[in-house]
């Protein structure tokens, strides 16, 4: 039984310290949520409007001179960039994306290559037998606009020069600190694939598409207006996605480590009664041995 009491004690004070280590991971991604979550509720509007300038702008030109706006018809090689995370501990956060992008290039009928964003992308797809383009670090830490630039910069180059015709990004929305949601969202063209076939098929019965008329003049043009707005929008629709992922990250972390912490103390107050028990019946165990003693004595 004292071989017993000690077990449970040094169980007890392993499970204390593993408290204290979840307590202060969940305290630290408190923290960086609350910031990555200012910072992506800050910069949703801007890209929501620069989005819907770029919507209203290109119903002013012909979107097959624009090689942004329609790209080619036909998707013959596809890129698929995935924001995940360094690290673990946070939840099923980047078991729930990483699925969802493997069964999205599954479904591909094209060849596809991947830019992985964190470790925990590049593992996955890696063991998934996907080519990858290339490899970021996770920016989830401290998110930036020109920690995201050389993700833009790389995707934008593999479809202008043509290597890519079709531009994904996959990542985790957030909507609040409980919930976060897995998505994948088309970058380039800007048109999505179900509104390309559609114009395709629109242009190939009724030839050359008709404009809208323009509400407000441009100087120099919409179309110059255009080439200016969409690589920036794609700059911006990265830098949100990997934000978004950023406050997904953080605050799946804080509920794991939340959770962590409290089964921690759930099983000290197992154990602490299991200990007490123990002690209970060794005591009651010798006093028992003493008394029968004690009457033998006599």
């Amino acid at each position: 039984m004292a071989l017993s009491t000690r077990l449970i004690r040094s169980r007890i004070k392993s499970v204390a310290n593993t408290r204290k280590i979840t307590k202060a991971m969940e305290l630290v991604a408190a923290a960086k949520m609350r910031k990555a979550i200012q910072l992506t509720l800050a910069s949703r509007d801007y890209a929501r409007t620069i989005r819907q300038v770029v919507v209203e702008t290109s119903g002013l030109v012909d979107p097959n001179t624009h090689p942004l706006l329609a790209g080619r018809p036909t998707a013959k090689n596809t890129v698929l960039a995935i924001a995940s995370s360094d690290r673990g501990l946070c939840g099923s956060f980047n078991a729930q994306l990483l699925r969802k992008a493997v069964d999205f290039l599954k479904s591909r009928n094209e060849s596809v290559s991947v830019v992985t964003v964190g470790k925990r992308a590049e593992q996955a797809v890696r063991r998934a037998g996907y080519p990858i383009l290339a490899a970021f670090g996770s920016v989830s830490n401290a998110p930036s606009f020109d920690r995201s630039a050389p993700i833009g910069n790389l995707l934008y180059t593999e479809f202008t020069s043509g290597r890519a015709d079709r531009i994904f990004v996959a990542y985790t929305d957030f909507k609040n600190a409980l919930t976060q949601i897995p998505m994948i969202t088309q970058l380039l063209p800007t048109i999505p694939e179900a509104e390309l076939k559609e114009l395709t098929t629109m242009d190939d019965e009724e030839g050359k598409m008709e404009l809208e008329e323009p509400k407000i003049l441009f100087e120099p043009d919409a179309a110059s207006l255009l080439d200016t707005l969409l690589p920036r929008l794609l700059e911006m629709q990265i830098y949100q996605s990997l934000l978004e992922s950023a406050a997904s990250e953080h605050s799946a972390r804080n509920t794991a480590m939340h959770s962590a912490t409290d089964n921690a103390n759930n099983m000290l107050q197992d154990l602490t009664l299991t200990f007490n028990q123990a002690r209970q019946a060794m005591i009651t165990r010798e006093i028992s041995e003493i008394s029968a003693g004690k009457a033998a004595l006599e």
